[in-house]
């Protein structure tokens, strides 16, 4: 359990230090549904974070979908 909470807690450090700047976000959707969401991120909370889009949807996240690589970060001028 431990490892699983200290897991976490990386995820959370590391969306945080992301928080406000522009960057690409690669969804795994599951059944080869993968998103490139563009945008930036907006708040970030105890369980979850929402990144805003560049066309102003609004999508949530939480820090599992980082810790299971469904969720990837890139910088905004990898593709």
């Amino acid at each position: 359990m431990r490892e699983v909470k200290f897991g976490l807690q990386i995820a959370k450090k590391r969306v945080e230090m992301l928080a406000g700047r522009d960057i690409i976000l690669v969804v795994n959707r599951g059944r080869n549904k993968i998103e490139k969401l563009r945008g930036h991120i907006d708040e970030v909370h105890e369980g979850i974070f929402t990144l805003k889009e560049n066309e102003g949807k609004v999508n949530s996240f939480s820090y599992n979908d980082v810790l299971t690589k469904s969720v990837r970060f890139f910088p905004p001028d990898a593709f």
